[in-house]
């Protein structure tokens, strides 16, 4: 059986059911500045760092969108959110985390969102004991469907990508872990994404729940090996 080194968690999605309180806040400080920012902007969001954030705004609201100072006032309501309001947790979370755990797994996050929201979410929830790691992709050159999140993590658990495992629900998720050469488990969030990125994932579960056994079960073969 190949042993995983590394256990790698998208967040927003995949660990937490954050994404819904994310486009609630992208939509209402939109509409503050008079932009109606739509579900059909919001998913083409899902998964992408800030600079690729700032390029779908700029294609859909043009150069009069004043994405930096939305963006700030974005994250701070959501700060504002999360501390009044319990965290939806996605089930099986600290099933996972436990078996990682006591499998002898070091565990990472590898994040889109800013460290701030991250860090915030860990210590909230009552997780950060569980991550050696902490990688937030607004810190890499390139965001997800860029390696450059996962490989930067796995650089400093100093587990090579080959030994590691990436848990995501987004398209450029799964395609940024295939592009590091890490075999990922898709957990399907809001939208699905297409069958070819589908295929590129070493397996697929319909919740955290099951994870655990697939872990037990081993035998990480894809594409990326």
């Amino acid at each position: 059986m190949n042993i995983r080194k590394l256990l790698i968690f998208d967040m927003d999605g995949t660990m937490f059911d954050t994404e819904p309180i994310s486009y609630r806040c992208w939509r209402d400080v939109s509409a503050r500045y008079g932009f109606n920012l739509d579900r059909q902007v919001f998913d083409h969001m899902l998964g992408r760092d800030n600079r690729r954030i700032r390029a779908i705004c700029d294609d859909a609201f043009g150069p009069s969108y004043p994405y930096d100072a939305i963006c700030r006032e974005k994250v701070a309501l959501q700060l504002d959110y999360y501390r009044t309001h319990d965290i939806p947790v996605k089930p099986g979370l600290l099933q996972v985390l436990h078996y990682a755990r006591e499998a002898g797994m070091a565990c990472a996050v590898a994040s889109s969102s800013p460290r701030a929201l991250i860090e915030y979410l860990l210590d909230k929830t009552g997780v950060a004991s569980f991550f050696s790691v902490v990688q937030s992709g607004e810190e890499a050159a390139h965001g997800k469907p860029a390696p450059d999140v996962f490989l930067m993590a796995c650089d400093k658990a100093l587990v090579e990508p080959s030994r590691a495992l990436v848990l995501e629900d987004s398209e450029n998720g799964i395609l940024a872990a295939h592009a590091a050469g890490i075999p990922s488990i898709w957990i399907p969030d809001l939208i699905t994404i297409p069958k070819d990125v589908q295929a590129l994932a070493w397996k697929c579960c319909h919740s955290l729940d099951e994870v655990p056994e697939m872990l037990a079960k081993g035998d990480y073969h894809d594409d990326t090996e």
